[in-house]
């Protein structure tokens, strides 16, 4: 049997969810440069250790969306969005990973 939505947050699911996965398909786009410098601007966390580099990728992935009280946070498959015992897990982009290990842009890197 489904479980039915207990409170006003379960309902604003399905919209929260697909304005993390718009996001998510926006930063998707840009190259590991234009990434790093978007999370720098929107995540206002430096890049220092990957747990910077998280924080400020979540920051930038809910950068001006209202999460109506769905918190974000890392899975080994993506991004988290977890409510009470409800969750549901995005997938990430390639560059996601590669920005989160610490990979610099390939302009940067010593042939």
């Amino acid at each position: 049997m489904p479980n039915m939505p207990h409170d006003i947050s379960d309902l604003h699911l399905a919209p929260v969810v697909l304005a993390i996965d718009a996001r998510i398909t926006e930063l998707a786009g840009l190259d590991l440069e234009s990434l790093a410098l978007r999370v720098a601007l929107e995540g206002d966390c430096p890049n220092w250790s990957r747990h910077d580099r998280e924080r400020g990728l979540l920051e930038s992935a809910r950068h001006f969306i209202d999460c109506r009280g769905w918190v974000l946070s890392w899975d080994p498959r993506g991004i988290r969005l977890s409510h009470d015992e409800h969750s549901v897990v995005l997938g990430v982009p390639p560059t996601f990973v590669d920005y989160l290990s610490g990979a610099r842009p390939a302009r940067d890197r010593i042939a």
